[in-house]
């Protein structure tokens, strides 16, 4: 016969069972805010039964059944879905870098608006056309007020270049930043590891730590693109192309790695700063270029006195004055420099215009940064050229002839205040256009970081929304719900209850069996 002790022990174990199941259930329960928390299954299975003890088999029906024992318990997680919505965590860390990214580019480029290049150079022209009007000393205001605007124009310029260089110095220092917190979260993976098979050694499973490892894992996939390769006693993380975690051991990255970690944020950052920045840096420059040394076609008006040892091929000149040109000429010029210098200033005897925009570090190359009102015609109304027509004096002896500038003349003021609308090369390495009016290409550039800026809010909005549903996938496997854990909870009193209640009739059974036992006849 059995023991008349056994269904103690079966229902004991009952109890047991549904304690442990009644405790993961508020474990979970208490973690449904927990980020990276998976809820945790108890799995249980009958005890291995018990043959009656004899040297031969019983003749009572069945084996001894031993009760209930929990095996494990385990997480709801899906390896796979992990997977998915890492990779498009990882994609959606990017596009939002690129587009805040192109967007900072848009508010630094701040077109159009009052204070922007567009702005500057549409005053610059104007005050050139105003001064093709009023180009004598009797009323400097003119003169003023081109050098205001080219003063303008020359730190508009300069004011995009330093806040997109300011820019992409940022964008280095956050790509380092990153792989710091890159390895930051490498080391506590790799200190999770070691602890989760310190724990698993011992038969237990380490739910709660596989929760924090897998979550800066995700953490980690912001940055870059990461790869978990996960067998019964192996964990393996590559970052980028790099072995990180290989079981016990670990390894960091460092700048020489950033060629190789593709997508999330250090990508986004690279992509930013050599591609987005880079390219509004070198627009701004190609522009500033061309606007002071850039090849431009005027037509030279008919009467102008061409500088000493200028020769224009083709050109038809007065017998009497072979500096004069007797018709409309068309001609190619370096730009305003160029230009500038084809006419006279209100200086005596006449003389010719000088550069007009040169460089503030004395580098021979005009860009963005460097661009600047001449120093001399900053310091000098008297130096702007306007004039394109001179006459000699005839003094009384013995005073020589001399050559002074017709001031009345404002052909150069006018010719300038036309480059506006002239077609200019812009023959550059990366120019969106080989040739384009001024405002034309202007407006290409803003235009063009228009559609990237839009294109970036698309693209991110898309991974946003892939990225979403990749993360309800995972919580409807993985999340805690308090339907289903309340049932559950109920469930599991019941059978702790139940198993009470046999212990409670055992009692009853076996005081009856020692204390009503055997006092018949006293």
């Amino acid at each position: 016969m059995r023991s008349t002790f056994h269904l103690l022990e079966v229902a004991k174990r009952g109890i047991v069972a549904q304690q442990i199941a009644i405790n993961t259930t508020g474990q979970n329960i208490s973690n449904i805010n927990t980020p990276g928390y998976s809820r945790q299954r108890v799995n249980m299975e009958a005890s291995k039964p018990l043959e009656m003890p004899g040297l031969s088999k019983s003749t009572a029906p069945g084996q001894i059944g031993m009760g209930v024992e929990v095996t494990s318990i385990t997480r709801v997680r899906d390896i796979f879905l992990d997977v998915q919505y890492r990779d498009q965590n990882n994609l959606l860390s990017q596009s939002t870098v690129e587009r805040e990214t192109l967007s900072n580019i848009e508010g630094i480029v701040n077109e159009p608006s009052d204070s922007a290049i567009g702005k500057s150079l549409s005053e610059f022209w104007n005050a050139w056309q105003v001064l093709s009007k009023n180009p004598g000393n009797m009323d400097l205001a003119s003169r003023s007020a081109v050098q205001q605007k080219a003063i303008a124009l020359a730190e508009s310029f300069n004011h995009v270049s330093s806040q997109l260089n300011s820019l992409k110095d940022e964008l280095t220092s956050k790509i380092d930043a990153s792989i710091s917190q890159s390895n930051n979260y490498i080391t506590q993976i790799s200190d999770l590891t070691k602890e989760i098979k310190r724990i698993e050694a011992t038969g237990d499973d380490a739910n709660d730590l596989r929760d924090k490892r897998d979550l800066l894992v995700d953490q980690l996939s912001t940055l870059g693109n990461v790869k978990v390769t996960e067998g019964t006693n192996d964990y393996q993380l590559t970052f980028g192309n790099k072995l990180v975690v290989d079981n016990l051991n670990s390894s960091t990255v460092s700048i020489s790695d950033v060629p190789n970690i593709k997508g999330g944020n250090i990508e986004g950052y690279v992509v930013s700063r050599d591609v987005h920045v880079a390219e509004y840096i070198n627009q701004m420059d190609i522009m500033a270029n061309t606007l002071a040394t850039g090849k431009v076609e005027v037509t030279l008006p008919a009467g102008s006195i061409l500088p000493k040892g200028l020769i224009i091929p083709g050109a038809v000149m007065d017998p009497t004055n072979p500096r004069k040109l007797m018709n409309d000429t068309k001609y190619t010029v370096d730009g305003l420099n160029g230009l500038h210098k084809l006419g006279y200033t209100l200086e005596d005897p006449a003389t010719n215009g000088l550069d007009f925009f040169t460089t503030s570090d004395g580098s021979a190359n005009i860009t963005a940064g460097n661009i600047q009102l001449n120093p001399a015609l900053a310091s000098d109304l008297k130096k702007f050229a306007a004039s394109m027509r001179t006459e000699m004096t005839n003094p009384a002896p013995p005073a020589l002839p001399t050559e002074k500038v017709i001031q009345g003349n404002g052909d150069l003021g006018l010719l300038i205040a036309g480059l506006a609308e002239k077609t200019f090369n812009f023959n550059s390495t990366g120019a969106i256009s080989q040739t384009a009016t001024y405002e034309g290409y202007f407006q290409a550039v803003v235009s063009q970081l228009g559609a990237q800026s839009e294109y970036s809010q698309k693209l991110e909005a898309n991974n946003k929304l892939l990225t979403d549903h990749a993360e309800s996938l995972r919580q409807a496997v993985s999340s805690v719900s308090l339907d289903e854990e309340s049932a559950d909870l109920i469930k599991y009193q019941h059978a702790y209850s139940a198993s009470a209640r046999v212990i409670t009739a055992m009692d009853e059974m076996l005081d009856k069996l020692i204390n009503g036992t055997g006092v018949v006849g006293r």
